[in-house]
């Protein structure tokens, strides 16, 4: 039963996609534990706690790349874990058992994978991707030695429309990507080609409606270098925005230098090396692209699970002390358990929202629940 209850562990069960505006959320089962050290009521509680933590963490281990997460588990445990309840809608208990030493509780846990997905871009663990364009990614790829590149333009039967390294990446960002399997038979024999011109990309890419376009090549796998030559680039990247017809990102990495045989780790070297080219691509996308929101703006904002006027109070303190992102607000309505607020913002309703979930409030915490450009749905949630 262990063995099976082990299996069962984070379960997905269901994952829909949802556009901005809407929140995204992710029902999982989730199998917590604890020491039967103290009585056994309190075991069960901390097992259902455990369940709720190890749900989080594995929404959010699978939405952040290998290589971030390896490089900051203690970002993710101190900014995500720590804080699982923050990023819980709901929960219910499905079932318990014990040992002589633990408390085993099974927990069906619906995570919201939107407010998530805010707090890990604040916290530096992911590029915050979901409000760029659609991207069309034209990137060839060399396999192997003195074979010619692959790439999906070019008509062939069982070619990837993304080289699998590029497109860990731009999923594991949330980078939108246009699906290329409709489009091979729209492209001209002239345009069937391993490199492309920008002009020829940016014509595609606007015939097909592209937001950004993505070109370039990699190699994915290890070369022998000579002696005193410098190694060929792993990946030769450019972003571009298919509107204006400019460059918004470059990127070129040489990667790893064998200069013997290279052994059987070198292969996932040089991927991890055209995985960071990709990163450090969108990195610099991000920076250099505009938010598609602006200050200045007004925002409804609703928050929901008020118990007492204690709680909107430190709510209204907390307001009062972002200053630098809320230029001023006044209370608009308010009933039982809620209250309604309308803000004049400094900042974008992202950067508001990542806020919040930061604050402290002392005995509750705050999840963004809904979150627009003109709206803002926020639950307190009791420590």
């Amino acid at each position: 039963m262990r063995r099976l209850l082990t299996v069962l562990v984070l379960m997905a069960l269901m994952s829909p996609s949802v556009g901005f505006g809407q929140e995204e959320m992710v029902n999982l089962v989730a199998l917590g534990r604890a020491p039967l050290d103290k009585s056994e009521a309190t075991a069960k509680k901390q097992a259902v706690d455990d369940a709720l933590s190890r749900a989080v963490a594995q929404v959010a281990m699978q939405m952040v790349d290998p290589a971030t997460l390896s490089a900051k588990l203690d970002v993710l445990e101190r900014a995500i874990i720590s804080q699982a309840p923050r990023f819980i809608t709901n929960y219910s208990h499905q079932s318990s058992g014990k040992s002589d030493k633990a408390v085993l509780a099974l927990v069906k846990v619906s995570v919201n994978k939107s407010a998530l997905n805010r707090a890990l871009a604040s916290a530096g663990l992911r590029i915050l991707a979901e409000r760029l364009p659609e991207t069309l990614v034209l990137v060839s790829e060399e396999t192997s030695p003195g074979r010619p590149p692959v790439f999906w333009w070019s008509g062939q039967p069982g070619v990837p429309p993304v080289p699998l390294p590029v497109a860990q990446v731009l999923k594991s960002q949330g980078l939108p990507v246009m699906q290329a399997a409709g489009l091979k038979e729209q492209i001209g024999s002239e345009m069937r080609i391993a490199t492309l011109s920008t002009a020829q990309g940016l014509e595609l890419a606007r015939s097909f409606g592209a937001g950004m376009l993505l070109m370039g090549r990699v190699r994915t796998y290890p070369l022998l270098s000579q002696p005193g030559s410098e190694p060929q680039p792993v990946a030769q990247l450019i972003m571009l925005d298919v509107a204006q017809g400019t460059v918004m990102a470059m990127e070129e990495a040489r990667g790893p230098v064998y200069t013997q045989t290279p052994g059987p780790q070198a292969a996932r070297e040089v991927t991890q090396a055209v995985e960071t080219a990709v990163r450090r691509l969108l990195e610099k996308v991000v920076s250099f692209s505009p938010e598609l929101e602006t200050g200045g703006s007004e925002l409804l904002l609703e928050i929901t699970g008020v118990r007492s006027l204690a709680d909107t109070m430190r709510f209204e303190q907390a307001l009062m002390g972002l200053t630098a992102m809320v230029e001023s607000f006044s209370q608009e309505k308010i009933g039982a358990g809620w209250a309604s607020y309308r803000l004049k913002l400094k900042v974008p309703a992202s950067q508001l929202a990542d806020k919040l979930l930061t604050q402290n409030m002392g005995n509750y915490l705050l999840q963004v629940l809904e979150l627009s450009p003109e709206k803002m749905k926020v639950e307190i949630i009791p420590r």
